[in-house]
C-alpha cells in the first residue's frame, strides 16, 4: 500500500488501484504486490490524473491586464517609459483591448534614430493576474524594422493550461529587411498593435488501459502454462549455435590436419 498527496476532490477507480480525493489530500491505493504491475498501474493512475488534471483547466477562463513600457534611450541600462495598457477580457476566448497613447516627437525621433543605429526596439510587458500576482516579461525587435513597419505590431500573449501568462512577445507584422529607408516622423506616431493570445497544446495521453490488460494476460497464461513458444529452431537456439560454431573454427584453426606421407 503506498499513499501520495496531491490536491483534488474527486474519485476514481482504475483495475485494481482506488484513487480517493478529499479537500487536501489525494491517495493513490494498490493491492497488487507484484512489483512490475505495481509500477504499470501507478503509471496508469498517474496517467489518468493528468488527463483529468488537464482536461479540467482547459475550462478555466480568467482575465489579465497588461502594463506596456518601452525603451527608446540606452545608458548604461534601458530607460523605460510608458507606453500603454491591454486588457485580456476572456483568456480562454482572447478578447482584448488595446489602449496605447502616440509617441511625441522628441520619442518618435529617439525611435528613429535607433533604426538609424541599427538598435534594438525593447518592450516591457508587466503582467497581472486576477489574484494580484505580477509578472514581468521583456521582448525586443530591430528599432530599424518597427519603422519601416511604421508601427505595425504583433503581441503574442502564451498561456499554459493552468490560464497563467508565461511570456509576451514582441513580432513586426511586416517583412521589413532594414535597408535604411527614412520613414517620416508623422509615419511614427501611432501603434497598430494586435494581440493574439496562444494556449498551450496538451500532448496525446498514452493508452496504458489496454497495454495493462495485455500484460495482465501474458502473466496469467504463464501461470497457467498456456504459453506456446511458436518460434523456428534458430530463433530459439541460436546464442548456443554461434557460441559452438566459432569454437569449432577456432580448434580447426588451432589443430590443422597433419600432412600425409607419399
Amino acid at each position: 500500500m503506498q499513499a501520495n498527496p496531491i490536491k483534488t476532490n474527486k474519485k476514481l477507480s482504475i483495475n485494481n488501484s482506488i484513487i480517493t480525493y478529499k479537500s487536501n489530500i489525494f491517495l493513490i491505493i494498490n493491492f497488487n504486490k507484484d512489483s512490475t504491475m505495481f509500477v504499470i498501474n501507478q503509471l496508469a493512475v498517474l496517467t489518468a490524473l493528468l488527463s483529468y488534471v488537464l482536461g479540467s483547466n482547459l475550462e478555466h477562463d480568467g482575465s489579465v491586464t497588461i502594463r506596456l513600457q518601452q525603451a527608446l534611450v540606452f545608458e548604461q541600462f534601458p530607460v523605460w517609459s510608458e507606453r500603454g495598457n491591454i486588457t485580456i477580457q476572456s483568456l480562454r476566448l482572447g478578447q482584448a483591448t488595446v489602449d496605447q497613447k502616440p509617441l511625441s516627437l522628441e520619442e518618435q525621433k529617439l525611435l528613429r534614430d535607433l533604426a538609424a543605429r541599427n538598435s534594438y526596439y525593447q518592450i516591457k510587458s508587466i503582467v497581472t493576474s486576477n489574484d494580484g500576482s505580477e509578472r514581468t516579461f521583456v521582448s525586443s525587435v530591430k528599432a530599424c524594422m518597427l519603422a519601416e513597419s511604421e508601427l505595425d505590431d504583433r503581441l503574442s500573449v502564451s498561456i499554459d493550461y493552468m490560464g497563467r501568462v508565461i511570456g509576451v512577445t514582441l513580432v513586426v507584422a511586416s517583412n521589413s529587411a532594414c535597408e535604411g529607408i527614412i520613414v517620416p516622423l508623422e509615419k511614427l506616431k501611432f501603434f497598430n498593435t494586435v494581440v493574439y493570445v496562444r494556449h498551450s497544446e496538451t500532448g496525446p495521453i498514452p493508452d496504458t488501459a489496454s497495454f495493462i490488460q495485455k500484460i495482465e494476460r501474458e502473466k496469467e497464461a504463464k501461470e497457467k502454462g498456456e504459453t506456446k513458444d511458436n518460434r523456428s529452431f534458430l530463433a530459439k537456439y541460436w546464442m548456443y549455435i554461434i557460441p559452438l560454431l566459432i569454437f569449432m573454427a577456432i580448434s580447426s584453426a588451432s589443430n590443422p590436419e597433419a600432412p600425409q606421407g607419399q
